[in-house]
């Protein structure tokens, strides 16, 4: 019993980790099918859940029931394995703030900072081409650097990319 009872100076992250709630609330875990190897990458054949509704960010749709994704080969699998691979959990939120919030924030700035530069400029007044000049010169700017930051191959993109993570057998056995 004596394992079992709570600490006064454990951390809440040892904690969540011992009652396994830590991976369960960062990613979910899909069964798939190794369609190619490419180096460390593989290409796995998962069949769509319901999460999947709709969005299409880390997997290609084929058809109504499954979806082709490129996922880190960290265990060595081979071609025609079945595998467990774990996809980023509400990834379509995330990708949804990044492509519009973040432009809206890049935006709204250029609109408050063309109306700084057009009262400093006009004495106290304001131009509106001006200000929607800066804001779209700030709205490029910040689709540019996104696809800086989030480039194929980043590390800033690697986060968002299924890993496998465990090899289940080769294809025919047992769960097929």
């Amino acid at each position: 019993m004596k394992g079992d009872e709570f600490e006064a100076g454990r951390a809440p992250a040892e904690l969540s980790e011992h009652l396994g709630l830590r991976a369960a609330a960062r990613r979910r875990a899909e069964e798939g099918t190794v369609v190619s190897v490419h180096g460390e990458m593989a290409k796995v054949l998962v069949r769509r859940g319901r999460a999947c509704e709709g969005c299409g960010s880390c997997c290609v749709k084929l058809d109504q029931e499954t979806m082709l994704a490129d996922a880190f080969n960290r265990e060595g699998a081979e071609p025609g394995d079945r595998v467990l691979v774990d996809l980023p959990e509400n990834l379509s939120i995330r990708a949804a703030y990044i492509l519009y919030g973040v432009p809206l924030m890049f935006f709204l700035a250029g609109l408050g900072l063309g109306a700084l530069i057009s009262s400093a400029a006009l004495g106290g007044g304001f131009s509106a081409p001006l200000s929607l000049a800066c804001a779209f010169g700030l709205l490029a700017a910040s689709f540019l650097l996104i696809s800086r930051v989030y480039r194929p191959g980043s590390r800033a993109a690697a986060r968002y990319r299924p890993v496998i993570t465990k090899v289940l057998g080769p294809r025919g056995e047992a769960g097929d």
